[in-house]
């Protein structure tokens, strides 16, 4: 007996306004570097100030934007602040999304790389 495609459960209106949050969070290209540094563990504010290049006020407000949505922690140690990533399942969506712009990009690569059919002109 095959199965249909898996079911998955319709979310409310107010979990889809929470999905919303997280991808707004998500949806900045400065706070995605500050996670790409966070994967390979916690860090401090200013080795993310130094690793990335943002200025320190702005890597503070992006870090409590994503510390608001559950996405990562902060763990203060003497006079620093260090982060961590709270929700590993943010780092599959990243790469989820990744590979999925890897195959839309290859196919785009493809069709660019195949010769163009030309009619002949004729005269």
């Amino acid at each position: 007996m095959t199965q249909g495609p898996e079911r998955h459960a319709i979310p409310s209106d107010d979990a889809l306004a929470l999905v919303a949050d997280r991808f707004r969070a998500l949806a900045d290209p400065l706070r995605l570097r500050l996670l790409r540094e966070l994967m390979d563990g916690e860090r401090s504010v200013q080795e993310l100030v130094s690793r990335t290049g943002i200025l320190q006020p702005s890597v503070s407000k992006h870090l409590a934007v994503l510390r608001a949505e559950g996405i990562v922690l902060r763990r203060p140690r003497g006079a620093s602040v260090f982060y961590s990533i709270a929700d590993p399942s943010v780092l599959e969506l990243c790469e989820i999304v990744c590979r999925g712009l890897e195959r839309r990009l290859s196919g785009h690569l493809e069709a660019l790389s195949r010769p163009a059919t030309r009619r002949s002109a004729r005269r």
